[in-house]
């Protein structure tokens, strides 16, 4: 049986990463091949779309959703039905400039136990 994969995509409208945790007391790991670089407004329908495929291929089971509230609510409306299912949180919260341990530490109610 395959592990429970939560994947955590941060936000800020510009520029988008995704990480992955894969249990608790484990750090964020970046998801290769994810991710937006800051490219302007187009960014929340494209990292949708890269959370979609990665959402019907199974390759992780939660989706935690980190940025301000106006990109969230954007990102929410993009998203396939399916997808805003393995939502388990969010934060609203520009966090595109820290780093993995320091979003693991605001995301610590948030993550896997």
């Amino acid at each position: 049986m395959r592990s429970s994969h939560t994947w955590v995509c941060v936000a800020d409208g510009a520029r988008a990463r995704v990480y992955r945790c894969d249990g608790p007391q484990r750090d964020l790991e970046p998801v290769l091949g994810m991710g937006v670089p800051a490219t302007g407004p187009a960014c929340t329908g494209r990292i949708a779309g890269q959370l979609d495929r990665a959402a019907t291929e199974r390759r992780f089971d939660h989706l935690v959703l980190v940025g301000p509230r106006a990109v969230l609510a954007e990102l929410e409306t993009t998203m396939a039905a399916n997808t805003r299912q393995m939502v388990v949180g969010e934060l609203d919260r520009d966090l595109s400039r820290a780093s993995p341990r320091e979003l693991t530490a605001h995301l610590c109610e948030l993550l896997p136990h």
